[in-house]
């Protein structure tokens, strides 16, 4: 007598407990810089049905934030690398700012918590890493860590200074995926769309240089800055905003095109 293996997927381990969606982040001091990269690295990470910006921006967001700041994270730290996206605009500003949507192309937590809460959720793929950032004399030297060696580090000139604040929304996207346990394929492929409510209060800053240092063979390094560095878009201050429940806008499993 055969049987047939069991490929259903059971989700992460339980001892990675992760809180349900939605939950929410209060006041997390971000560093989110627009920085234009290659083109033709920016479609490569991409899946299909989604397009590169004309802008050819990556969007990298930094931020540490402790268990005071979250619903049900506790503490943690991250980085990502996000591709902005054409015809997926959302607002701000009343409806008078519009926004490119952004695909998660590779993120970095410090957080067991954390990295199975935005697979499962919502099939960003998270990886471990931490992010510690310090000031000094005006400077913030912001770097993210990966397996003990430093890869991505930005430096930015900062200030207190109030530049008041915006509130909206972002449209964020990842391919969310789950293997056959039996190997080879899928039993789940789809484009999931996470639409972010946020506020901000807005701190002047200017972005002074941003550095990678990947290992040769390591695909994030394609999405370094181009030279000279061109930072179009620079957001720097405390937000708050919600890792929403995402939505399922494409089934890859029942498309052909």
């Amino acid at each position: 007598m055969t049987t047939t293996p069991d490929r259903t997927y059971h989700g992460m381990p339980s001892q990675l407990w992760a809180p349900p969606a939605p939950q929410l982040i209060r006041n997390a001091r971000m560093l989110i810089v627009g920085y234009e990269a290659d083109r033709a690295a920016l479609e490569a990470v991409l899946p299909p049905g989604l397009t590169a910006n004309p802008s050819n921006l990556v969007q990298m967001n930094m931020y540490e934030v402790d268990s005071a700041q979250t619903s049900g994270f506790g503490g943690f730290s991250l980085t990502y690398l996000t591709v902005e996206l054409e015809g997926r605009d959302s607002v701000a500003a009343d409806g008078a700012l519009r926004i490119p949507g952004r695909y998660f192309a590779y993120y970095w937590n410090s957080s067991p918590r954390m990295i199975s809460y935005v697979r499962e959720v919502a099939g960003i793929p998270a990886l471990p890493g931490s992010r510690r950032s310090t000031i000094e004399s005006g400077t913030l030297t912001s770097t993210l860590t990966v397996d003990g060696r430093d890869v991505i580090t930005a430096r930015a000139a900062v200030t207190e200074t109030p530049a008041g604040t915006l509130g909206g929304h972002l449209n964020y996207y990842a391919h969310r995926q789950f293997p056959d346990l039996a190997g080879g394929t899928a039993v789940l492929s789809e484009l999931v769309e996470l639409p972010l409510p946020f506020v901000v209060d807005l701190i002047d800053a200017t972005v002074q240089d941003i550095t990678f240092d990947f290992p040769d063979d390591h695909p994030a390094a394609a999405l370094a800055p181009t030279s000279p560095l061109r930072t179009p878009s620079v957001l720097y201050g405390d937000v708050t905003f919600t890792y929403s429940t995402g939505r399922r806008v494409r089934d890859y499993l029942a498309t052909t095109d």
